[in-house]
């Protein structure tokens, strides 16, 4: 499962996977495998390079409180709506995503096309609902992945817009 959070002006991204009797973190792509135990709703005991710590986590909507070692972290959870609104994305490549199963209706955008951000790119619709999904970014459509009247899954990459 990935994550996205920001901590003070930065934005991390952050995976969890279970991998047999270990968690293995990635953060912005780096490894760290982590031993973790939730001792209660708040509490959770870690083991990091071979170091016990206790870590507390209190949650308020999207800012948590992490308590880790002396040290007390402010952190908000970013979701990918709130990242293409936030000034953190303004370039690079951005895929534009079924946000749940539906059906394609209609393609806004071609390869080549120009767009800018907050411009509808594509036409889905779930349960009897169409929504018009837009590009985050300015740039150019660089592949689109489906066809018109497509059945896609939750997260299937739809168009790939690039500003680069």
């Amino acid at each position: 499962m990935t994550y996205t959070f920001k901590i003070k002006d930065k934005v991390f991204s952050v995976e969890i996977e279970k991998e047999k009797d270990q968690t293995v973190v990635k953060i912005n792509e780096k490894d760290i495998p982590v031993e973790f135990e939730k001792i209660d709703d708040n509490l959770y005991s870690i083991i990091l390079d071979g170091k016990s710590l206790t870590i507390g986590v209190l949650k308020d909507g999207k800012n948590l409180q992490v308590f880790m070692d002396g040290d007390l972290f402010e952190i908000q959870a970013i979701s990918e709506r709130d990242q293409r609104k936030s000034s953190q994305v303004l370039s690079g490549v951005q895929e534009i995503k079924s946000p749940m199963p539906s059906r394609v209706v209609k393609i806004l955008k071609e390869v080549g096309d120009e767009v800018v951000a907050d411009e509808g790119v594509v036409v889905v619709e779930a349960m009897k609902m169409e929504s018009e999904l837009k590009s985050p970014i300015d740039g150019r459509v660089t592949n689109v992945e489906v066809n018109e009247g497509d059945a896609v899954e939750a997260g299937t990459t739809l168009l790939i817009v690039s500003s680069e």
